[in-house]
């Protein structure tokens, strides 16, 4: 390939990276807008939804990148640019950091303004959502890659241990952000319009709403990625000849 051809790409990439990424953001920051501005909801009632979902987006798409490249480099049998996974991790870190601080400051002002509807959100933050909002989103998704991000981020560590650091905080941040999602979509909906009680919710397996078009769906992007990837290789060997997914060097 011709340097002028490197360089036309590279101005292609750019020419996307301005278009996609903010409409990117305006498409998470709507879907926040949408379940803010549900007034009769104060679960979903709240200036900084989207905001936080927006931030939920970033950080979740931090975590797959990370995720997909080091399996990706493992499958392939590639090395792994440890420089450039620490230096994802910093930024990584600070976006964890204020999303985090968001979701706590708008559970703490729903708290200190003690309106009417905060009986029924502290019975549904501590009773019907207690293991999914305080144990899986804030404790193990939230706390856990926090720690491990900071050690990367600000210590010099082995390239071994910066790759399982990566791993681990990318995996519990993806459970940390389908955790929220679940506890802000479902969440919602479990309390009665009037807020004297409770509904419950079991996923079906079957259904369009079931949990086997959930798996579909989420297997979606991934089948994608494979295909394109053997359409257009995403690295390249040492030797210069091209690599697809699922390729190891012989």
């Amino acid at each position: 390939m011709s340097d002028e051809s490197l360089s036309y790409d590279k101005k292609i990439i750019g020419f996307l990276a301005a278009i996609g990424i903010p409409f990117a953001c305006i498409l998470h920051g709507y879907v926040g807008f949408l379940f803010g501005a549900v007034k009769s909801n104060p679960w979903w009632s709240t200036p900084l939804m989207p905001i936080i979902f927006l931030l939920s987006a970033i950080i979740s798409g931090i975590a797959i990148l990370v995720l997909l490249y080091i399996c990706i480099m493992k499958v392939s049998k590639k090395e792994i640019d440890t420089r450039c996974i620490q230096s994802i991790c910093k930024y990584f870190w600070i976006f964890l950091i204020i999303d985090i601080s968001l979701e706590l400051l708008e559970v703490l002002n729903m708290a200190y303004e003690g309106e009417e509807s905060w009986g029924i959100i502290y019975q549904l933050i501590t009773g019907k959502l207690a293991f999914n909002y305080i144990l899986v989103q804030g404790l193990i998704g939230s706390l856990v890659p926090l720690v491990l991000l900071g050690i990367v981020s600000l210590r010099k560590v082995k390239d071994s241990v910066l790759i399982v650091f990566a791993s681990l905080s990318s995996f519990l941040i993806l459970i940390q952000v389908f955790a929220m999602r679940w506890n802000v979509i479902i969440g919602g909906q479990l309390f009665s319009k009037s807020l004297r009680g409770f509904t419950s919710y079991t996923p079906s397996f079957l259904g369009k709403e079931g949990i086997l078009v959930a798996i579909i769906l989420f297997s979606l992007p991934f089948v994608a990625l494979y295909i394109m990837s053997l359409i257009l290789p995403i690295f390249k060997d040492e030797g210069g000849s091209e690599v697809n997914i699922g390729e190891g060097n012989n």
